[in-house]
């Protein structure tokens, strides 16, 4: 079927591209006008109740320019990642902005971030016609823009690992300070499954404790576990856990369940809460080191103004 005005392409695919002597130009204009579709790109019109979805913001960016390679968020769901805060893969509801490179163009629209950069090849996969960065880029790319609840999520559900991450550092040379690179990397090979995990971490980190794993999995019995620190030699587990799964009726009874379980088989469970973190970082690291071989214990400690700051982010003074 041959496709001659402008609502029909809009009806079919949400957007269209409009040549500077297309014969829709007019169509554009009036439809624009009357508020039916919007300027979403240089040369692209979007329907306007489609115009801020993720999806419609991809299509478009495809029609404005075909070197485009599309990053972060967006392309982690692409790849098959399912976004926080969603139950199901290639749900894009969550997603608030698309971000891309682009060897030659640069454009910020509302939803829209392009940013103009050369991708190498090795770092570009493709999914129906649609030019993707790696999974490892987009996870460095959320790291260093401090997004973190998205890196933790790609580790958990083992869309990337610390060590393709690292192997995927070229990708981005020159395009942010080497010393900024590095610092995402650091946190990213603490392997963290949340962001509370990750704060632990680093504070772990920071002290010097050491002899510990994260998302260590253990048998007790014939179960296995995932334990978000074990120190293996003195079979004491840390355990964060926050009030959107471990509060629910469910999630406080398999907390229990699993706690009985490994203390069946030696193990000592330390639960804190991601508030009890925050609030008192040096009884929890007093406490930890209470049942910690000498060897493993703090080297160091900081104040608890420094602790917040170290699990937020800022290197240690």
């Amino acid at each position: 079927m041959v496709v001659r005005t402008l609502q029909e392409r809009l009806d079919q695919r949400g957007v269209a591209r409009i040549h500077r002597h297309s014969y829709i130009r007019g169509q554009a204009d009036r439809a624009v006008a009357r508020g039916d579709a919007v300027r979403i790109l240089p040369g692209v019109v979007a329907a306007t109740a489609l115009a801020r979805q993720p999806t419609t913001i991809m299509q478009a960016l495809l029609l404005w320019h075909r070197d485009v390679v599309i990053v972060g968020k967006a392309a982690l769901v692409l790849l098959g990642m399912t976004a926080p805060g969603t139950t199901r893969p290639m749900d894009f509801r969550t997603i608030d902005e698309v971000e891309a490179f682009s060897s030659t163009r640069r454009v910020a629209r509302p939803g829209i971030r392009v940013h103009r950069w050369h991708v190498p090849g090795r770092f570009i996969t493709e999914r129906q016609r649609v030019r993707i960065a790696t999974a490892e880029v987009s996870v460095l790319v959320l790291a260093i823009q401090g997004q973190w609840e998205w890196v933790c999520e790609a580790l958990r559900q083992r869309i990337v690992t610390p060590e393709s991450c690292r192997r995927a550092r070229k990708s981005l040379t020159g395009r942010y300070p080497k010393a900024q690179v590095e610092a995402a990397l650091a946190d990213i090979d603490l392997n963290a499954w949340s962001v509370p995990e990750l704060e632990m971490a680093r504070m772990l980190r920071a002290v010097g404790v050491r002899g510990h794993k994260p998302n260590r999995k253990v048998w007790a019995g014939d179960r296995s576990y995932y334990l978000d620190q074990a120190f293996d030699a003195e079979k004491v587990a840390v355990e964060i856990d926050g009030r959107s799964v471990h509060g629910t009726v469910e999630g406080f009874e398999e907390t229990m369940m699993r706690s009985a379980h490994l203390d069946c088989h030696g193990w000592r469970v330390l639960h804190v809460t991601p508030t009890m973190m925050r609030r008192n970082p040096r009884f929890v690291l007093d406490w930890l080191a209470s049942h910690l071989h000498r060897r493993h214990r703090p080297r160091t400690m900081f104040t608890e103004p420094v602790l917040r700051q170290i699990m937020g982010g800022a290197a240690p003074a």
